[in-house]
């Protein structure tokens, strides 16, 4: 009987134990959360995960620390009121908004840096539109198109505007002859929907043509046309070699430091950028090509991107939190 007893008593606490162990593995994680400015304009407490009211900013940490998707919160001590968020928003050290807390990159919560760490940390295969913070941009939130997921993650900037390269060449020329207004078509031509680029410095990868319309039988690189129709500086000479870049609608431009020029070829007939224009904002450059032949594109070294000021919604791509 006494054994019976002993039984019972161990297939109970056997079962309080399974009660226990889901709630001790449910644990909060340990975040570490850095105070900063920015303005109001930059945060959207309409995208919040919670909102809340608490009487003292610790509680609103708090509540961060049970939400498992919370990288950042916004608590206002005027209406004590408290929003989580699973995105990390821009500071600026100039503004007025100073009761803005994102995660350190510490702890045992963090937002990944790149498609790999994302689909590691998640076991997320689907291809799509997602939140990154790379390293190099000192973790600010890029939108980033994660491509190949399942097999090799590299990274896309999806590019909502016309992005087009246009090369005009000896197979276009109707007779050997300079400054015709005419050509035999087609022009080559490469329009590029996704552009990829490498994560680790932002640097373009612009003969990567996974998301691309080509026309002829050889696609132009990224950047750069082409133009064999006559030497620049012959008047009027019409040229048909344009290049137009877009990044509006990615919160992405084009490195300022970046020059456009014409790459001669052969080096002794000359060639040249024409019309260059970039836009005040800098997310449109476009120019044309004059050569005989020559190839135009960046001259100081490749196109590397960094952010504007441009405002990126949360809502535009999917947030992905890691876990230790």
């Amino acid at each position: 009987m006494k054994m019976i007893l002993n039984i019972h008593r161990l297939i109970t606490v056997l079962f309080l134990c399974l009660l226990i162990l889901p709630t001790s593995l449910g644990k909060s994680d340990e975040i570490f959360l850095r105070r900063t400015t920015t303005r109001i304009d930059l945060l959207e407490p309409s995208m919040a995960i919670w909102s809340g009211y608490f009487s003292h900013r610790s509680k609103c940490a708090s509540k961060c620390t049970q939400e498992p998707d919370c990288v950042s919160l916004l608590y206002n001590m005027a209406d004590q009121s408290c929003h989580l968020f699973n995105v990390i928003y821009d500071s600026d050290d100039s503004s007025e908004v100073d009761n803005y807390w994102v995660l350190e990159n510490r702890g045992s919560r963090w937002a990944p840096e790149s498609c790999l760490a994302l689909s590691t940390c998640s076991g997320i295969a689907t291809d799509g539109e997602y939140w990154v913070y790379p390293i190099v941009t000192n973790r600010r939130r890029t939108k980033i198109y994660c491509h190949s997921l399942v097999t090799e993650p590299s990274h896309f900037i999806t590019l909502k505007y016309p992005n087009s390269f246009v090369g005009h060449g000896s197979s276009n020329w109707i007779t050997r002859a300079q400054c015709r207004s005419e050509f035999k078509p087609p022009l080559r031509q490469t329009n590029f929907t996704k552009v990829k680029i490498q994560i680790e410095s932002m640097v373009v990868n612009g003969t990567d043509y996974t998301f691309t319309s080509l026309t002829g039988s050889k696609p132009i690189q990224y950047g750069y046309a082409r133009d064999c129709n006559g030497e620049h500086f012959r008047n009027p000479c019409p040229h048909f070699g344009t290049a137009t870049i877009d990044t509006r609608g990615t919160g992405l431009i084009v490195d300022p430091t970046v020059e456009f020029g014409a790459f001669p070829y052969p080096k002794s007939f000359e060639g040249a950028t024409k019309d260059f224009d970039r836009s005040a904002l800098g997310d449109q450059i476009s120019f044309t090509c004059a050569g005989w032949c020559g190839s135009c594109g960046p001259i100081s070294g490749p196109i590397r991107f960094q952010h504007s000021t441009e405002f990126i919604s949360a809502a535009d791509a999917q947030a992905i939190i890691c876990h230790k």
